[in-house]
């Protein structure tokens, strides 16, 4: 695996009993954490009134402001309480195995920047759908934590992933995946989570390849960078021409006053040539 040298967003946050705390592992200890916090929740309230408060529902971010929706959604794997509890066991491993990688990759803050692209772009995504069609509304984090292991793919198409045990490579292995998944979410009619996993494998890839992984988006890259060189040239170009305009403008009214005297100057005239006074004054200055 590729490594950066290990500058200060490359280190550990700080260390337990001699073991290294990284990003990731906080964001691994929050996500048990809120599942704990939800479990005892849900023993006082019930699921149902848990559910409804936590869950990604666009009509009720559009109509009601509930923007906390956007990231809530990801509080807990439903799942979790259910015959399939296996689930957040298999979203943990996947990120405590992975999401480690790609911080050491990419550093902590794009690492962490990646994570709450993550959750916040297919949620606003999502809602944005749901002004078009009906939605049904969204409460998992798989599909996060799963464009972390697409992230991990695009940086190491090739590796091997020792965790499955099985001689699949990355590339083949997230594919395999993404077609079981999807399988699953439509033989479930979760239209809403096929939609969340494909648009969190989307960001996860984009979004390593904006920073250069792989090939990177080097036509998009380019562009940005032609644009900005186009601006700071016609910038510099508009500032030359103002420059020769009232040069040339400074240059008649030089000659008038040689001609005419100063008395002939009219007020435009004037404050023009106090203009040009001051402006040789502040860079005599400097």
């Amino acid at each position: 695996m590729l490594y950066h040298e290990q500058s200060e967003d490359y280190r550990p946050l700080f260390w337990i009993s001699g073991r290294p705390i990284y990003a990731n592992t906080l964001l691994l200890i929050a996500h048990i954490t809120s599942f704990v916090v939800v479990a005892l929740c849900i023993s006082y309230l019930g699921p149902i009134t848990v559910s409804d408060a936590l869950c990604l529902d666009p009509q009720r971010v559009w109509h009601e402001g509930q923007v906390w929706r956007l990231f809530s959604y990801i509080a807990y794997d439903p799942y979790f309480f259910s015959q399939r509890s296996l689930w957040i066991l298999w979203s943990m491993l996947l990120l405590f195995f992975f999401g480690r990688e790609v911080e050491q990759y990419a550093g902590r803050k794009t690492y962490l920047t990646l994570y709450a692209a993550l959750v916040l772009i297919p949620a606003v995504l999502l809602c944005l759908l749901g002004l078009v069609i009906d939605v049904a509304p969204h409460l998992n984090c798989f599909e996060a934590i799963f464009g972390v292991f697409v992230a991990f793919v695009t940086l190491y198409p090739g590796s091997m992933p020792t965790f499955f045990w099985i001689p699949f490579r990355a590339s083949v292995l997230v594919w395999v995946m993404l077609a079981i998944f999807s399988l699953i979410d439509l033989a479930d009619h979760a239209f809403t989570a096929l939609f969340m996993l494909w648009a969190s494998s989307a960001v996860g890839y984009m979004g390593m390849r904006l920073i250069g992984a792989g090939h990177g988006v080097t036509w998009l890259t380019d562009w940005i960078e032609d644009r900005q060189a186009q601006r700071l040239a016609n910038k510099r170009q508009i500032k030359i021409l103002k420059d020769v305009k009232e040069t040339e403008s400074i240059d008649d009214i030089l000659e008038k006053i040689s001609k005419h005297g100063v008395g002939s100057l009219d007020a435009r005239e004037r404050a023009a040539l106090e203009r040009a006074r001051t402006n040789l004054l502040k860079r005599d200055q400097r």
